[in-house]
């Protein structure tokens, strides 16, 4: 219900106005009173301007990647949203989404992960394990610590929103303000909207598409369900590529799936002959009993002039 209030502006969003007012003066009031603490290594921080999912995640994997050959231990530096664990910790093969969250799993396939809920505290212990590099998975608002590239990822398809700040939008910052703050802006889409960047420098700006990567089901009729920020993005990139979506079951961010939650849906999709496919990341927290019974489908970043994005990285690093 919140995304269908977000999209749009309402009777709803207005009412909430105040509220959002109140938000921003503590917000600039928190970033008064707090500093951000220099880390003896470089830190790239990928975020977004509004709650949910905009591409965090798997933009943070393919910046891992293509600096892999610059650097010897990237360490990515994550919150573990709803994870139990404080940390810091490392997270490990035997971890599990209940003590991490399902993200830092998610990244530890790649790499080193490091999941701590003081991120400053986590940052020192990344540089005690030996890292040459820290790339945090979110918190670009926040006043910790000191970001030495700040990537801001938009989303082509949800953009803003309604354009209003929490909790009348789903905005953490107002647009320009966010803009501005950034080193780096990632545009994930079909790239329609740049027109509304015409004041930004260009140097600051690149373009990429999502790719799925599951070739197996193309042609095949698909049950998809998802627990993400915005799965209407998901929705989406799956229709962009391709895949025939029968049914789509929409859950709230992050939710930890019940038995009886995969149950129905693999009682529906039989009935209805239909194949079961939902994210990498949700893919985690689904019972063991239920895996064999569905795909995960995983999302890669593509990233257009890679090596002048890698290269404007490297370049923001040294300065």
């Amino acid at each position: 219900m919140i995304d269908k209030i977000w999209k749009t502006n309402n009777f709803v969003s207005s009412a909430l106005l105040p509220l959002s007012f109140l938000y921003f003066l503590i917000i600039q009031f928190y970033k008064i009173i707090k500093y951000e603490k220099k880390c003896d290594v470089p830190v790239i921080c990928v975020g977004n301007l509004t709650l949910g999912g905009a591409g965090k995640t798997p933009t943070v994997i393919k910046i891992r990647e293509i600096l892999s050959d610059y650097f010897e231990d990237i360490y990515v530096l994550i919150r573990g949203y709803r994870g139990e664990k404080k940390g810091p910790i490392l997270v490990k093969n035997k971890s599990t989404f209940e003590e991490v969250g399902e993200e830092s799993l998610l990244h530890s396939k790649y790499g080193y992960t490091c999941v701590s809920k003081n991120k400053f505290n986590g940052a020192n212990f990344c540089k005690a394990c030996g890292s040459d590099l820290i790339i945090m998975d979110d918190g670009l608002q926040s006043v910790d610590i000191k970001k030495n590239c700040r990537i801001l990822v938009i989303d082509e398809n949800y953009r803003f929103g309604n354009q209003q700040i929490f909790p009348a939008g789903p905005l953490r910052v107002p647009i320009n303000n966010g803009l501005k703050d950034c080193d780096i802006i990632l545009i994930i889409g079909r790239n329609n909207f740049l027109n509304d960047f015409q004041t930004v420098p260009q140097k600051k700006i690149f373009l990429a598409t999502k790719k799925i990567v599951f070739k197996r089901l193309k042609n095949k009729n698909l049950f998809v369900f998802s627990a993400l920020g915005n799965n209407d993005n998901f929705h989406i990139s799956l229709k962009e590529n391709g895949f025939k979506i029968k049914s789509f079951k929409k859950f709230p961010d992050h939710y930890i799936f019940k038995n009886e939650d995969i149950s129905k849906i693999i009682k529906e999709a039989e009935n209805k002959k239909l194949n079961i496919v939902c994210t990498e990341k949700d893919y985690l927290k689904i019972p063991n009993k239920f895996k064999k019974f569905i795909h995960p489908i995983g999302l890669v970043i593509k990233i257009k002039k890679q090596q002048k994005f890698k290269k404007r990285i490297l370049e923001i690093l040294k300065t």
